[in-house]
């Protein structure tokens, strides 16, 4: 171990001094008429930045119905993520990436676009002229290509540090003092096991001097029945065991996703049950149709599938597991996590500031008469 650390230790070195030349030399543009939050993290893996920015969609369309709502995102193994592009619907993850597919899906009237020069993709195009307009920065910590009026940046309450180093001999993207930086921190995952772990947390960045405003949040789930002939999806009662299905052998998980230990905790707690069986994935699997198949394998109706949100983008497109399912006669349900935020009402009086400050700023209050 120690010559691991040995050997590795001037390489974390070599990586941070990269780092910092790398944002030193980059640019900052600011986006013409938009209020820019961004979405990010400091440690690689997941940290659950997907459903965190579709918690800010919903706040901000049950709030500020008035304005326009944009998600620019990197699109991260998508086809089409080099060149740029504007999602016109959720049915094609492998053009336009899982994380973006999902949001466009869930949230139809909001702008999705994707590119890795997200300037210039944003530029080339965006379709929304008003003021009244936020654009959602999706892992954009270390992205300071673009002016953000706001930065939120998510730690996992399980390792929010990781081990303290930088890559490659840890799993952080920069150094935690780095969190300067940010507007705000919010640990994620809280659970009842690991609360104390949040409080740990809060110490160290104290110890740190990073006195930023810092928030608890924790996920929300819900399964969802998925009818197989149209897609259209059933909410499932929370602690509701499914019908007809056996006590030995009932559920299968299978994810591709950045925390997969999380999913299956998650999917324990929401279907009731530890009888879960599970396949994991690396974090954006593709999901080949051969690999779909042979998940199949003595499996019959007595089994009962599931996987997330971000995953089912992508399966559903597979035509022949599809059909494979309907034929053996194998119900399909779908994961979705929700945020829940600890002193909710504190971090969306921020928010409220934000919109009210930016709004000010650009003269869009009304001046009486």
């Amino acid at each position: 171990m120690k010559v691991f650390f040995t050997l590795f230790l001037p390489l974390t070195w070599l990586y941070q001094f990269l780092f910092w030349l790398s944002q030193g030399r980059k640019k900052t543009t600011v986006l013409p008429n938009a209020l820019v939050i961004s979405v990010g993290n400091i440690t690689v893996g997941g940290t659950g930045k997907t459903p965190f920015v579709q918690y800010l969609v919903q706040y901000f369309q049950k709030t500020n119905k008035e304005y326009a709502i944009t998600i620019l995102s990197r699109g991260y193994k998508a086809k089409l993520s080099k060149q740029g592009a504007i999602l016109p619907n959720g049915n094609s993850p492998n053009l336009y990436g899982d994380e973006p597919s999902e949001h466009k899906e869930r949230f139809p009237s909001v702008q999705v676009i994707i590119g890795q020069n997200r300037i210039v993709s944003f530029s080339n195009h965006n379709q929304i002229q008003s003021k009244k307009h936020i654009v959602i920065l999706d892992d954009g910590f270390q992205h300071n290509q673009i002016y953000r009026d706001f930065d939120i940046v998510l730690l996992d309450n399980n390792a929010p540090f990781g081990n303290g180093f930088t890559i490659p001999l840890g799993y952080l993207r920069e150094p935690i003092s780095h969190l300067k930086r940010a507007n705000v921190i919010v640990f994620t995952k809280i659970t009842e096991s690991n609360v104390k772990e949040f409080e740990k947390g809060k110490e160290t960045l104290k110890q740190l001097g990073i006195q930023l405003p810092t928030f608890g949040s924790s996920f929300q789930a819900e399964a969802y029945q998925i009818h197989l002939d149209t897609f259209e999806q059933t909410l499932i009662p929370n602690n509701t065991q499914m019908q007809d299905a056996s006590t030995s052998d009932r559920y299968f998980l299978f994810t591709g996703v950045g925390n997969p230990h999380h999913v299956l905790e998650t999917t324990i707690s929401t279907l009731n049950t530890n009888q879960i069986q599970h396949s994991f994935f690396p974090d954006h699997y593709e999901f080949e149709e051969k690999v779909l198949l042979s998940l199949l394998d003595g499996k019959d109706e007595k089994t009962i599938f599931v996987t997330t949100e971000k995953d089912w983008v992508k399966v559903r497109t597979q035509n022949k597991f599809i059909e494979a399912l309907k034929r053996k006669k194998i119900q399909l349900l779908v994961i979705r996590v929700d945020v829940v935020i600890k002193e909710q009402s504190v971090f969306e009086s921020m928010l409220a500031h934000l919109v009210s400050t930016y709004e000010v700023k650009n003269g869009l209050v009304s001046k009486p008469s």
